[in-house]
């Protein structure tokens, strides 16, 4: 699947290809793979997956080691990342690529996917570590912590399949509660992510406020960070908001005479004003 349809997917229905990586160490200029696991599935049911072993050109620390017991006895029989780079880019295509901090794995991946001359294009990608620390509120998001916060079963912690196969029921649990009704799409998850910012109840009342504005047809006077230039600073501005797909809303701007849309992240101060408003006849939807 290409990567436009991909994104405009409902995100629990996407085929999902969780990935987890064992390392010789965390140093992402000295330390490579030396296990790589990929499950992939959609909509909550694991369809296939692929592991290997991984025979890294580089020495294992003593703290990997200690984490994930992988010694070198084990390892000198395991192929090198080259004789498996085409199973693994096959194990990713077409799906929506998952891991728990994914910008680590994928750097270590990506270094050895091009050493292997395999290009797997551009990726649609979900960080299940950011949804843990965005739209909830665990004591802790490193994986053991989410698995038990939502009742996902974590059996051989710190090796790749098992680490997967968890957070392939992570982000399968994590969007049954944020999105109960399938509609949001792996777009508008990727959207809400990064709009919301760690346990924020600034964000869940300003939406409340907004879809209150919207119902009342209430005028909202709000600060916003310049979306050009961040270190411009605030706007004070005057809208009327017609339309709502959070994170963004779609109205009238008084200061630009004219419509514009809003990024809800980008509101520092919000609230209601007296003013009222209809919504023009005919107004095209530029939001959802």
């Amino acid at each position: 699947m290409d990567r436009a349809s991909l994104l405009h997917l409902p995100a629990r229905d996407a085929t999902v290809a969780v990935l987890d990586l064992e390392l010789t160490g965390l140093s992402p200029d000295h330390d490579r793979i030396c296990e790589v696991a990929v499950v992939r599935g959609a909509s909550g049911v694991v369809q296939r997956e692929f592991q290997s072993l991984v025979r890294p050109n580089a020495p294992m620390s003593p703290g990997a080691l200690a984490c994930h017991g992988i010694g070198h006895e084990v390892l000198s029989g395991a192929p090198p990342f080259a004789q498996i780079a085409v199973q693994v880019a096959d194990a990713l295509d077409g799906a929506a690529l998952v891991a728990h901090n994914l910008p680590f794995d994928l750097g270590f991946l990506q270094r050895e996917l091009d050493d292997a001359g395999v290009n797997v294009g551009a990726y649609v990608s979900v960080d299940t570590l950011m949804m843990a620390r965005r739209l909830f509120a665990f004591p802790r998001n490193n994986l053991g912590e989410v698995c038990q916060q939502l009742g996902v079963d974590l059996n051989g912690a710190h090796r790749a399949l098992a680490d997967a196969r968890a957070t392939f029921h992570v982000y399968t649990e994590m969007l049954r509660i944020v999105d109960p009704n399938g509609d949001v799409t792996v777009a508008e998850l990727n959207e809400l992510v990064e709009a919301l910012a760690p346990n924020s109840p600034l964000r869940l009342q300003q939406a409340a406020t907004l879809k209150r504005a919207r119902d009342e047809k209430r005028t909202v006077a709000l600060d916003y960070l310049s979306t050009g230039d961040p270190s411009f600073g605030t706007i004070h501005r005057k809208v009327d908001v017609w339309f709502i797909k959070l994170p963004r809303i779609h109205g009238f701007c008084h200061l630009r005479k004219a419509e514009r849309v809003f990024r809800v992240d980008r509101i520092t101060q919000l609230s209601l004003c007296e003013d009222t408003f209809e919504v023009p006849l005919h107004v095209r939807r530029r939001i959802g």
